[in-house]
């Protein structure tokens, strides 16, 4: 575990874990009846505002009234530099893999104000998930389950979960379930990962958004998701890969110097 991100995860008991996971009840009680919304032809931009409005209060105001400061949940100045640099990185490998594709398969680029305007909606839903899943209830589930892989497992089960009732909403049945389930547990892993280079929220959003927006096409007008979604699943695979390795890596020389 980063020395950073084990640093800050000890600070917290059982009862922060607990808190957390009542607000992740409540935000998946919200997310729900909001998607049930989304289906009743309420206006879906304002929706998304209003939801991802409400998931960011929640957190904030948790964190505040507990007095854990928002370093807590990783936006602060340390490590700025390293953050900045792994998020730019990520920025130019994503975007690789989201633009090729299409210029190999001959797609037309969307126009540059829906291009903007997709962007924009794309970052703030990443940044409302990751900020409430990646930075506040990650990293207080240390408090009661005190393996990191046990933690990671039930934060990235919890985020498959709050995605389900909306996959249920669309249809009762899914065929696609067990793929989503995959794509949410390991989309949340590697979310994680990131987290614990610089224990930095700022990479993290920058991964989320550039997977979001590349793998729903938001960058073509005539887009091909079955050529598409390749390409970006190859892209996470390679990331979580990478940072799976290196973790491995990196605790095998720690056992080895320390025996």
């Amino acid at each position: 575990m980063d020395s950073k991100y084990k640093q800050e995860v000890q600070k917290f008991e059982k009862k922060d874990a607990i808190i957390a996971l009542c607000a992740f009840v409540a935000v998946t009680a919200i997310a729900t009846f909001f998607n049930w919304l989304s289906l009743q032809d309420f206006h879906a931009t304002t929706i998304v505002f209003i939801l991802y409005a409400i998931v960011i209060g929640i957190t904030l105001t948790i964190v505040l009234v507990k007095k854990q400061g928002l370093a807590s949940i990783g936006f602060h100045k340390d490590n700025f530099r390293q953050a900045l640099a792994f998020g730019l990185l990520l920025i130019l490998f994503f975007s690789a893999f989201g633009v090729v594709p299409g210029l190999i398969y001959g797609w037309e680029f969307n126009s540059f104000g829906t291009i903007i305007s997709v962007l924009f909606i794309t970052i703030y839903t990443a940044a409302g998930e990751d900020i409430f899943f990646v930075g506040y209830l990650q990293t207080r589930l240390h408090g009661l389950f005190k393996n990191s892989i046990v933690a990671i497992l039930v934060g990235a089960i919890c985020f498959a979960l709050v995605h389900v009732p909306a996959a249920l909403l669309l249809s009762p049945f899914p065929g696609s379930m067990v793929s989503m389930w995959i794509i949410w547990i390991i989309g949340h892993t590697l979310m994680v990962l990131v987290f614990r280079k610089q224990f930095s929220i700022m990479p993290v959003i920058v991964v989320h958004t550039l997977g979001n927006f590349f793998s729903v096409g938001s960058l073509w007008s005539d887009f091909n998701s079955e050529y598409n979604d390749s390409w970006m699943s190859a892209a996470m695979l390679l990331v979580f890969a990478t940072l799976v390795v290196w973790e491995i890596a990196r605790w095998f020389f720690q056992t080895k110097r320390k025996a």
